[in-house]
Parts: C-alpha cells; sequence; structure tokens
C-alpha cells in the first residue's frame, strides 16, 4: 500500500513537470520585462547656477506693520494701567496676530504675572487658560512649529500646569 502510495505522488510529480515544460512560450512581441530606466543622474533636476524665486526661501521674521505695533503698544500699556479680563483678552490677541512666538510668548509671561501678584482677580485659572490655549491656535502653523514655537510651547504647558493645579486646589 505504501508502495502504491509513494508511486502515485511521484506520477503526479512527473506529471506537473511533464505540462509545465509542454505550455506554450510567451509571446515574442510581449515582454515580461520592465524597460530599462533612462540614466541620469542624483542631481538632475537642479541647473547649475540656476536662481532661486523668492518664495523658494525661508521667509524672515515677518515685519510688523505700523498700525499692528501702534494696537500692540497701546493693548500693553491699558493691560499695565487696569489689568482686567477686557485689557487680557486685547492684549493676547495683538499678541497672536502680530505672528510672532516671541512675542506671545511675553505677553503670557506679562499676563500670568499680574494673575500670580493678584491684579487679575477677574479671571478664573480656569478662564485664563481657555484664554491662553485659544489664541495660541492664531498663530500660523509656521510660527507654532518653529525654533521659539518649540520654547512657547515649553512655557504654555507651564502655565497650564500652574494654572491646573492652582485650579484643582481651589
Amino acid at each position: 500500500m505504501v508502495t502504491f502510495l509513494i508511486a502515485s505522488v511521484l506520477l503526479l510529480g512527473l506529471l506537473a513537470i511533464a505540462i509545465y515544460f509542454w505550455q506554450k512560450p510567451a509571446n515574442g512581441s510581449q515582454s515580461n520585462q520592465l524597460p530599462a530606466p533612462q540614466p541620469r543622474s542624483l542631481f538632475s533636476d537642479f541647473r547649475i547656477n540656476q536662481l532661486r524665486t523668492p518664495s523658494d526661501e525661508q521667509p524672515a521674521e515677518t515685519k510688523v506693520d505700523r498700525e499692528t505695533f501702534n494696537e500692540a503698544i497701546e493693548a500693553i500699556r491699558a493691560f499695565q494701567q487696569s489689568p482686567d479680563r477686557s485689557s487680557t483678552t486685547k492684549l493676547l490677541h495683538i499678541a497672536a496676530l502680530a505672528d510672532n512666538a516671541k512675542t506671545y510668548e511675553r505677553a503670557v509671561e506679562l499676563v500670568l504675572m499680574s494673575w500670580r501678584d493678584g491684579s487679575l482677580a477677574d479671571l478664573s485659572p480656569v478662564e485664563l487658560q481657555a484664554l491662553i490655549n485659544s489664541e495660541y491656535w492664531v498663530l500660523s502653523s509656521r510660527t507654532r512649529t518653529s525654533g521659539a514655537g518649540f520654547v512657547l510651547k515649553e512655557t504654555l504647558s507651564n502655565a497650564n500646569g500652574e494654572l491646573q493645579r492652582t485650579n484643582n486646589s481651589i
């Protein structure tokens, strides 16, 4: 019985090999290979002495126009004279519209200093945290992802932690 089993497996194997070799070969006009790629250098798309357009370059710090600058000065003065809900909102919004991470960070630090010394009593920690975080998203994504934006995120994280701890202790 075992002999019959081994003989039938060998016969099926030989039959499969015979069918494989007897099949019709592929047509000569149809090739299974891809055409050879055109040879080109690593930097073939770059021309020597090619001028770059200004849009290709990284923009420098955004220039602040005179109107935005004057609004920022007025917002800072108003906040320093009477730090309250309205002046805080205006200060953080103007700082965010300047689209400069360092400017926004300074505004947040100024607001936090006023909140710590108690002169900003009409804003709860939750409201101040929500205000700071919401105005952060006014900044452009380029500003938020820059190096100064990273430092700003650390400052905001510390501020959020401080405001959260204060909120939990109330």
